[in-house]
């Protein structure tokens, strides 16, 4: 969090006064929205919004008679602020009045208020609401903040209420250590820039769409740019005007004509060839590029001269004027491998674009995702400009107007998927997804490949039910091995072979009570596998193949862990990736319903609760850190992705974990955490920064 904010909340706790709102000294910040709620049925009435009804900020909205709670581990007494209020509607529609409250919980389960004020609905004057500004105590065990309606007699009585911005204030917590200084290096020489070959293929667009673009070309902001037009074949004769006129006009523009339609792969190339840029931008004749666009992409390649490929972020805008943003993570290979999200703008050197061959005419309508695998094979050096610096146009015949304008350009994207596959030597069949454009990448996996399900667990409940759905999996080399205290053990070996596990499939680790990490460790070290499958809670299968979608890409060496979306048991989101955007571990999409999920493999910086690895990443490595407590999986990830590994999240793969969230929010572990990785994660490759920092859902930043 930016120091002023920290400032402003340190300066809130310092003006508060007695019982619980004595002076404290600032300290690191940390938002409620990036701290893991307990999934428990009080909560479920309970959700994060941002800006509801003009209120800006995160808000924390609370229905009536509803609260939500966040389980913590303190090291001492750390500070909470926030605002409750009522909604702007809902004072000015509704009438009556309701209780928010802030209480406390300790280890021996005794309740303390801290906090409580009244909120009233009123025509007459915005209600501010109150100001929270108080003091947890640290033996605090859990941390809740709701509302209580208050009688009232009228037809249209207050039913919600918010905690706007609630945010703990920890002065225990160290600040980040500053990098090391490092010895300055001579600065190069300035480079010239670049020359940027913009290439658009042109058949019988509307002619104001295409003077729009040719014009976004023309009008940009940086100066060396040239821009190479292909007539592939048009018919409409004002169309074959426009273009003439503009290629006479400026010496910058290129034009060349077919005489009948070649196709857009074969226009594009056409293009190509008179292009003289060091490297290429590709624009569709109905889109455009924003005034600064080619100047952002200059900008980047002066910073990293040794670029092969830049792509920015994007929006659709329809014919009424409305638009949708395309907001993308940094280069993600598995996302790309099933599905083309990097589209507009595409910057490519054009060396080796040539080197290539150019665009395939058996790929038209698709070549632009062909050729990026293609690319994407020889390099890596590729890179994202989180901004929207491209126009698409959506409208009947543009395949942003929605999958039925060229239904051949989805059908051809499985081929271009399987060519890439192959040549890349993955083992898989490339399936349709849910939705056009996306694909299930099914990799094939050897059933002999031995897996070890890794646990440990302080109970036997729960246990019975989930060791049923690993039977009913169909990867069948696999073994348990579980770690628990030794009162606790003879009862879970039990439970597994009561479920139909035989005996001989299980490995029993006695493990100290209460440490899930250090015994998932202790387990971990006992397992002799292959493949590892570590899991800090038990869990029950949910879809069929969960094992073998998992290992199946864990097994590529390039994959350090790949984690499924794992759900409570009211079936929302407890996993679904971990983004390090500020070096504190955001929990995506957490608390979501299971539809929120995005429905194709992704990339992230980390997972948790579950995950897939190889042994000998595994050990590699050095394994789990017991220190790590809840986040032991996030620092995993984190140190395998160091030695050049990725991690992915496979939504298909779904699990339901058997009991409540067990995750303590042990902040002493989260600033410990962050120490480690802040210099590393100082921005997280696949959180775009337009996304909160201090949220998981999403939801863009408000400038």
């Amino acid at each position: 969090m930016p120091a002023l904010t920290l400032r402003r909340a340190a300066n809130r706790l310092r003006r508060a006064g007695p019982p619980h709102q004595r002076d404290l000294p600032a300290g690191a910040s940390i938002s409620l929205a990036s701290l893991r709620a307990r999934l428990d049925p009080e909560s479920r009435k309970t959700k994060w919004a941002v800006h509801p009804d003009g209120v800006l900020g995160r808000a924390l909205v609370c229905e009536a008679g509803a609260a939500s709670t966040v389980v913590l581990r303190l090291t001492g007494i750390v500070g909470l602020t926030a605002r409750a209020m009522l909604l702007p509607h809902d004072w000015r529609d509704l009438d009556g009045a309701m209780r928010a409250w802030v209480a406390v919980t300790d280890a021996h389960g005794r309740r303390q208020e801290l906090w409580g004020g009244e909120l009233e609905a009123s025509d007459r004057s915005h209600p501010r609401g109150h100001a929270v500004s108080i003091q947890i105590p640290a033996d605090s065990t859990t941390l809740t903040l709701g509302v209580t309606p208050l009688h009232t007699a009228s037809a249209s009585p207050l039913h919600r209420a918010i905690f706007l911005e609630p945010t703990i204030i920890d002065p225990h917590a160290p600040a980040p250590t500053p990098p090391p200084p490092q010895r300055p290096a001579l600065a190069p020489p300035p480079a010239e820039d670049p020359l940027i070959s913009v290439l658009v293929p042109v058949h019988d667009p509307s002619l104001h769409m295409l003077e729009e673009a040719i014009t976004s070309v023309c009008t940009q902001t940086f100066p060396h740019w040239q821009l190479c037009l292909v007539d592939d074949g048009c018919t409409h004769p004002e169309i074959i005007a426009a273009l003439t006129h503009h290629a006479a006009a400026d010496p910058r523009i290129h034009l060349t004509r077919h005489t009948h339609a070649q196709g857009i792969s074969a226009a594009t190339n056409a293009a190509l060839a008179t292009a003289t840029g060091t490297y290429i931008a590709l624009l569709d004749h109905d889109d455009t590029l924003t005034p600064d666009a080619l100047q952002h992409v200059a900008d980047h390649i002066a910073a990293q001269p040794d670029l092969d490929m830049i792509y920015t972020d994007e929006d659709v805008v329809a014919d009424d004027g409305s638009f949708q943003r395309h907001i993308k993570p940094g280069w993600s290979p598995e996302h790309m491998s099933a599905l083309m999200y990097t589209c507009h703008l595409g910057v490519y050197r054009r060396s080796l674009t040539q080197e290539l061959g150019g665009f395939q005419s058996r790929y038209d309508g698709c070549q632009d995702y062909d050729f990026v695998l293609r690319l994407s094979e020889r390099t890596d050096r590729i890179a994202h400009i989180p901004r929207i610096l491209y126009h698409w146009r959506a409208h009947a015949a543009s395949t942003a107007g929605g999958d039925q304008a060229k239904p051949y350009a989805y059908l051809a994207q499985p081929g271009a998927i399987t060519d890439h596959l192959d040549r890349s030597r993955v083992e898989a069949d490339v399936q349709f997804g849910q939705l056009a454009g996306l694909h299930r990448i099914v990799h094939r996996v050897d059933s002999g490949m031995g897996v070890d399900l890794v646990l440990a667990v302080d109970a036997a409940e729960g246990l019975a039910e989930a060791a049923a759905s690993w039977a009913a999996q169909p990867h069948p080399t696999w073994s348990v091995v579980l770690a628990a205290p030794p009162e606790v053990l003879d009862a879970a070996v039990a439970a597994l072979t009561e479920a139909g596990i035989p005996a001989s499939r299980i490995t029993p680790v006695p493990a100290p009570a209460g440490a899930s990490s250090a015994g998932l460790a202790s387990a971990a070290a006992a397992a002799t596998a292959e493949q590892f499958l570590l899991m800090q809670t038990p869990a029950i299968g949910l879809t069929r193949d969960w094992l073998t979608r998992l290992i199946g890409y864990s097994q590529q060496p390039q994959i350090a862990a790949a984690g499924p979306i794992v759900l409570g048991p009211d079936g929302r989101i407890q996993q679904a990736g971990i983004a390090l955007p500020t070096g504190v571990p955001l929990h995506l999409r957490h608390g979501a319903t299971a539809a929120a999920a995005l429905p194709v493999v992704y990339n992230v910086s980390a997972v948790s609760g579950i995950l897939a690895t190889r042994s000998d990443t595994y050990h590699r490595v050095g394994g789990l850190d017991p220190a790590g407590n809840d986040l032991a999986l996030i620092d995993y990830c984190l140190r395998a992705t160091t030695t050049g590994q990725r991690v992915v999240v496979v939504p298909d793969a779904r699990l339901r974990t058997s009991g409540p969230d067990a995750t303590v929010n042990d902040l002493a572990t989260i600033w410990r955490l962050r120490e480690t990785w802040i210099h590393t994660h100082t921005h997280d490759p696949y959180y775009n920064p337009n996304y909160r920092p201090d949220r998981g859902d999403f939801v863009l930043r408000r400038y």
